[in-house]
């Protein structure tokens, strides 16, 4: 036993009075900033996968300093740090100028070569920033519920987490809607911000496509040439002669908020040629009339409706010559000049008949023709609506509007059960072209398994495939049919919980399954398993290619933490991949296609994709009218 002196004791004593002296001063200092502890043990201790320094060092070199402070502001929530509240609203301030300079650079042609990097990295971060702001406001608005609404908070924003990782890891979609659905209960309906920021980015439209109007212009466009002869009585004149004309269909946008609107634009010009014969004299008249229609269409995302045509002319009759028809000495001297000065004199009243006759050829036919047109259309919207209807796609909101250079429809595949998207990124649209934005919740919510019949969740490969293809062909009414590969005997067994899904990220398609395998000849069973398989996306000359490159892993991973073998994940995971590059070698996807643009199929614009994009959960699809090639 170690003896002290009464020096040393007393020492000890002082040196243990003040560790617990500040141990209690600490810990004061400590329950006072627990008072204001904010968003400080709500989320993880580690950047998610999507914004860690890895996803930041995509970004091209001149970014360097960009990614280096904004990842130091995220550190300041991801990680121990504990700040005060004025210190977090200070750091989220700090990433939001951060993004408005990113966002800033999508709008610079500059950048373009970088557009796919920023708009995959900046999606994410738009939506945390936007979360974490709307949770700072309601912890503020509702102080006497903090204690009830933290837990449920930090939940929330778990399964926020855990949805961007995997839509369907624990269930995330519907354990978000339950966190929200409790908020509203504890702040007494006192968390709008938050309901709103959830509503913008992960129930919004999940199909969005933007038609420029020189694309539409490209299908509806039309010029016509036609030529007759003329039969007519005016003014007391028997008129016979030719005439040839010239029109041409265009369309015009119109700005609206509420449905989408444009103007079918109708121009031409008459040319005639006519010789007009009365008791007295033969007058020969040169006609040259303009005419512009045009008939307001409306869209409402489910039927076409119009308005009646209108029909301008402006005509003009010059008299060429004119002469009595009793021809002696004196009617060549004073006889055809009287008859042509009479003839000029009626000129206005020739020229109103000559409109009113034009009018009443054209405008009923241009009614006619447009109402048939759009009349056709809403019967293939009626029919294609039963279809989507009958394989659990049709949309559950809509939303169509018009600028004066661009028509945007957006729609919604989700139930009270799922998710939907954030905004889309714009800045890979086309000016001249049609662009299709794509969400992974589109997808996903289709592949719903309560969507398919599934009579035995066990199957084979090309079952499977056939299975998923045919929702889409009956939906859509495609008669493409894939290319069904072999049976080699293997069977997959389908997870009773959405067994595949897809996400559209770092400009490639992965494809998600939730499977087990019972191989051909073999009686143990491998488990379900998580299995990711990566495509790569790409155009090259006509062809669209997708492919899994060597340096891409399928990562498998087993469902039940417990079922740890490795043998089997390696035997899944080899089949898998080499079951989809024997399928994809054998599809081809051409560049460009015919669009047909009316109902028979007789009129065709060529179209090409000009692009394509898998960033921030979006497929990107660019088109544009094909250009001719020299031959």
């Amino acid at each position: 036993m170690k003896c002290f002196s009464q020096k040393q004791s007393k020492w000890t004593l002082t040196l243990l009075a003040t560790l617990v002296s500040f141990s209690l001063f600490c810990s004061t200092k400590s329950a006072h900033a627990q008072e204001e502890v904010g968003l400080t043990g709500l989320l993880p201790f580690e950047l998610p996968e999507g914004i860690t320094e890895d996803d930041f060092a995509n970004l091209p070199e001149s970014w360097g300093e960009w990614s280096e402070e904004t990842l130091k502001q995220l550190n300041n929530f991801y990680g121990f740090e504990v700040l005060s509240i004025d210190q977090q609203r200070e750091s989220l301030g700090s990433i939001e100028a951060n993004l408005d300079m990113l966002d800033h650079a999508l709008s610079h042609p500059d950048y373009a070569p970088a557009y796919d990097e920023l708009i995959d990295l900046g999606g994410k971060l738009h939506r945390r920033v936007a979360i974490l702001q709307a949770m700072l406001d309601t912890l503020e608005r509702n102080p006497k519920q903090k204690n009830k609404l933290r837990p449920v908070l930090k939940e929330l924003f778990q399964a926020i987490e855990d949805f961007e990782a995997d839509a369907l890891l624990g269930q995330s979609d519907t354990q978000v809607r339950r966190k929200i659905a409790a908020i509203r209960t504890i702040t007494a309906n006192n968390a709008q911000s938050l309901q709103e920021v959830i509503r913008i980015y992960y129930f919004n439209f999940n199909v969005r496509t933007y038609i420029s109007e020189p694309f539409t212009e490209s299908i509806f466009h039309e010029c016509r040439r036609e030529s007759g002869p003329v039969r007519d009585y005016i003014l007391g004149a028997r008129v016979r002669g030719t005439q040839h004309t010239k029109s041409g269909v265009s369309i015009n946008f119109l700005p609206s908020d509420h449905d989408a609107r444009f103007n079918i634009q109708l121009s031409g010009k008459t040319k005639s040629k006519t010789r007009g014969v009365t008791k007295q004299a033969t007058i020969y008249t040169y006609g040259q009339h303009y005419f512009s229609g045009k008939k307001l269409i409306r869209f409402d995302g489910d039927s076409f409706s119009s308005s009646r045509a209108k029909l301008s002319v402006n005509p003009n009759n010059r008299v060429t010559d004119a002469h009595l028809n009793k021809r002696n000495l004196i009617s060549k001297w004073f006889g055809d000049d009287i008859a042509y000065k009479q003839a000029v004199k009626k000129k206005p009243e020739t020229e109103a008949i000559a409109a009113q006759r034009l009018r009443s050829k054209v405008l009923p036919k241009f009614n006619r023709e447009v109402e048939s047109t759009f009349g056709d259309l809403n019967d293939e919207l009626t029919s294609l609506e039963q279809r989507l209807e009958a394989e659990s796609l049709a949309p559950d909101e809509k939303l169509v509007r018009t600028d004066s250079d661009e028509m945007r429809f957006a729609y919604r595949l989700m139930n009270n059960s799922q998710m939907g998207a954030d905004r889309p990124a714009t800045a890979l649209n086309s000016k001249t072209g049609m662009t299709l934005h794509i969400h992974e919740s589109w997808i996903n919510n289709a592949l719903a398994i309560e969507g398919f019949h599934v009579e035995n969740p066990e199957m084979s490969f090309p079952d499977l495939g056939e299975m998923l293809a045919a929702k889409f062909q009956r939906a859509f009414n495609l008669d493409d049919k894939l290319k069904k590969a072999d049976d080699d005997g293997d069977r997959v067994i389908l997870s009773d919980v959405d067994p595949i899904h897809v996400q559209f990220d770092g400009g490639k398609i992965k494809i998600i399954m939730r499977i087990g395998l019972k191989q051909a000849g073999k009686e143990d069973i491998i488990k379900l398993r998580r299995v990711e398989i990566p495509i790569n996306l790409s155009v090259e000359d006509n062809s669209i290619l997708l492919q899994i490159s060597k340096d891409d892993k399928v990562r498998v991973l087993p469902l039940d933490p417990s079922d740890r073998q490795p043998i089997s994940n390696r035997i899944m995971g080899a089949k898998i991949r080499s079951k989809f590059e024997e399928a994809l070698a054998k599809e081809s996807f051409d560049r460009t296609f015919d669009l047909p643009v009316d109902e028979d199929g007789d009129k065709k614009v060529a179209v090409t994709v000009d692009s394509l994009h898998a960033v921030n959960g979006w497929l990107v699809i660019v088109l544009e009218e094909a250009k001719p090639t020299d031959e």
